[in-house]
């Protein structure tokens, strides 16, 4: 049975694709187009291990990212079913998890709004990875939306695929409208240890600011449990019985005002700001990964620096592919992961830029009024919605770059941003 099929491409590959590896702009690439200074606008530098915004360059209102190396993936002969004078067979859609019986079972399964499959050499295009490695099985998800049967089916995906013995994941956002905020957020919370972690902060319009707290999700009585690591399952929950066990009964959960000060969040809700623990820079041999944490900096760790290495330790590695479609509770998702360093790397194109909360108010015509009443912020108190009239302050900004406008293939194994993020996995050792 052949494993690639013609609805993907046509005839026989046998090649070797060289992807560009594209590197946000460095100081050294300051370019002014007009005499006003209207081609600058703000860049990265690479500091502390991650990129922080300084100036960088564009043209025609559209930013350069210039192309620094290329890394190589060969592509297997593939042959397929299509043949003169015949149409395309294609197989019917699937909606419950099949296994084949290979030297690496294939699992696969879902329905359209959660799809995931299990990653082996035999199930793509792209060769980096190794056979003989116990690390060799990735565990892919897409995630169309977000709801009750998203969260429903994303569980349902996880218990699959670590069944299967996936060993690290992607999480695909790409065309992810967003959907239920607080789905979302639960979905989020499943990968993030800490209770006190913040998701997202909330601006409302009295001015009003509250961090949304991993710990109100950790109590919720839908909590799958803390997934895609070597740790017990009710590794959160038993943290909040221990501090807090009246969080855990009915009504017990008390939501921090909107009206107190970070630092005193801090100190009466036990909050802790967002660290990113992990980037990558761009190499002419591939991503290469970058300490950026204070750990390897410090001589010496306390105790809860000791634990929280640990721990990230023992989480299995994560990557989100995003794409210009990615928009509003999906933003929330990937910022919430991405800002307190439980991913790898962000890969895909700069996200849609939708994080404001609207309520619609029917009219009487049969038209609707939407009202926007509050904006979510990252936890790294960053806006995913354009602020006034500047150009580039919206949407999340990938690590990796890689553009899908090209489509997402059907078949995940021929999806060129699947490969680069199997490269960044490869570059960790997953």
């Amino acid at each position: 049975e052949n494993k690639f099929h013609a609805e993907s491409y046509f005839g026989v590959a046998d090649l070797t694709i060289a992807k560009r590896i594209m590197a946000r702009s460095t100081p050294t690439m300051n370019v002014n187009y007009g005499p006003d200074g209207n081609g600058i606008d703000e860049k990265y530098v690479f500091e502390d291990g991650w990129y922080r915004p300084r100036r960088r360059s564009v043209f025609d209102g559209i930013p350069i990212e210039p192309v620094i190396g290329y890394k190589i993936s060969h592509v297997k002969s593939i042959p397929t079913t299509l043949t003169a004078g015949s149409s395309l067979k294609l197989e019917s859609p699937t909606t419950s998890s099949q296994v084949k019986s290979t030297k690496y079972p294939t699992v696969f399964g879902g329905d359209n709004i959660v799809h995931y499959e299990l990653l082996t050499p035999d199930d793509s295009i792209f060769q980096q990875l190794k056979p003989d490695s116990p690390s060799a099985k990735v565990g892919y998800i897409r995630l169309t939306r977000f709801s009750r049967a998203s969260t429903a089916g994303y569980i349902d995906a996880v218990r699959e695929l670590e069944d299967a013995g996936a060993q690290s994941y992607i999480i695909d956002l790409r065309n992810n409208y967003g959907g239920v905020i607080q789905e979302a957020m639960l979905t989020a919370s499943t990968l993030l240890k800490d209770p006190h972690v913040v998701l997202c902060y909330t601006l409302n319009s009295r001015g009003g600011f509250k961090p949304q707290e991993n710990m109100e999700y950790v109590v919720d009585k839908a909590y799958p449990g803390y997934l895609l690591s070597s740790e017990t399952s009710t590794i959160s929950k038993d943290q909040v019985k221990r501090e807090h066990p009246d969080y855990l009964e009915d009504g017990g959960w008390t939501s921090p005002t909107s009206y107190a000060s970070l630092k005193e969040l801090r100190m009466t809700r036990g909050i802790k700001p967002a660290v990113r623990m992990n980037s990558y820079s761009n190499s002419d041999d591939g991503f290469q990964p970058v300490a950026s944490g204070d750990l390897q900096k410090k001589k010496e760790m306390n105790l809860e620096e000791l634990a929280d290495a640990m721990s990230r330790n023992s989480q299995k590695k994560l990557v989100l592919l995003i794409n210009e479609g990615t928009a509003s509770s999906a933003e929330v998702f990937a910022s919430a992961l991405h800002d307190n360093g439980r991913t790898v790397a962000l890969v895909g194109t700069k996200t849609f830029g939708k994080g404001v909360i609207q309520h619609t108010f029917p009219m009487p015509d049969g038209g609707g009024l939407r009202l926007t009443v509050a904006e979510y912020l990252t936890p790294s108190l960053h806006h995913v919605s354009k602020v006034g009239n500047l150009k580039y302050d919206s949407g999340i900004r990938p690590d990796v770059y890689c553009d899908s406008q090209q489509g997402i293939p059907k078949n995940v194994g021929a999806d060129l941003c699947v490969g680069v993020a199997l490269d960044v996995l490869e570059s960790t050792g997953r």
